[in-house]
């Protein structure tokens, strides 16, 4: 038999990864089984569980999916020498991607692994390292204070959870109504945060 190679072995994980998140969106988290996984995979399921152990694993591996692409974004964000401009441009790439059907199903399986966290401590591990992404936008937005593009009396601390909750605002929002116009609401949430940084221009001059 030939042997897998590296490449073979993440495309397979990703197809597993994909199946599930199907699943999980279309049924939820709870009713969906492994039996169900393998089903929608058309696979065997030891082709499965020689990747994950179960389904617990496979929520962990989808989660650390988006970290990885999040975290690739505010790498962009921290990198930029001007935060606002910086933030219109992450913003803009991360509801480009929010466009996608497959991008769509993945954040309606984020939804659930937020409410899952309440009662799971696992899935609220792993929750929590996405929650910490936001100390790196904090961080940002301290840098920019220190550049003279904030004003000084902005929390940073509170101005990183706002832009947050916009974020997680709309992904709630797109999961109740699927053709909601995200290029109407990133423009009017890039216009909220742009009075912001305009300020500070405002008093220097």
């Amino acid at each position: 038999m030939p042997k897998i190679t590296e490449e073979q072995r993440e495309a397979r994980r990703l197809e597993i990864l994909e199946a599930a998140t199907r699943c999980f969106a279309r049924q939820g988290f709870h009713r969906t089984t492994m039996e169900d996984i393998i089903r929608e995979l058309a696979s065997s399921p030891g082709a499965v569980y020689c990747y994950f152990r179960g389904k617990n694993d496979i929520v962990a591996a989808i989660a650390e999916q988006r970290h990885a692409r999040e975290s690739a974004l505010l790498a962009e964000l921290l990198a930029s020498d001007n935060v606002g401009e910086g933030i219109q441009r992450v913003a803009r790439a991360f509801f480009e991607m929010l466009k996608h059907p497959a991008e769509k199903k993945r954040r309606k399986v984020t939804i659930q692994l937020w409410a899952e966290s309440l009662r799971d401590k696992r899935i609220r591990k792993i929750v929590e390292r996405g929650i910490r992404q936001r100390d790196l936008l904090t961080a940002a937005l301290r840098n920019a204070q220190r550049l003279g593009q904030l004003p000084v009396d902005v929390d940073t601390d509170a101005f990183s959870r706002v832009l947050l909750a916009l974020v997680q605002g709309f992904i709630l929002q797109q999961a109740w109504e699927p053709e909601l116009d995200a290029e109407g609401y990133v423009m009017t949430a890039m216009h909220l945060v742009n009075s912001v940084f305009s300020e500070s221009s405002t008093c220097k001059s």
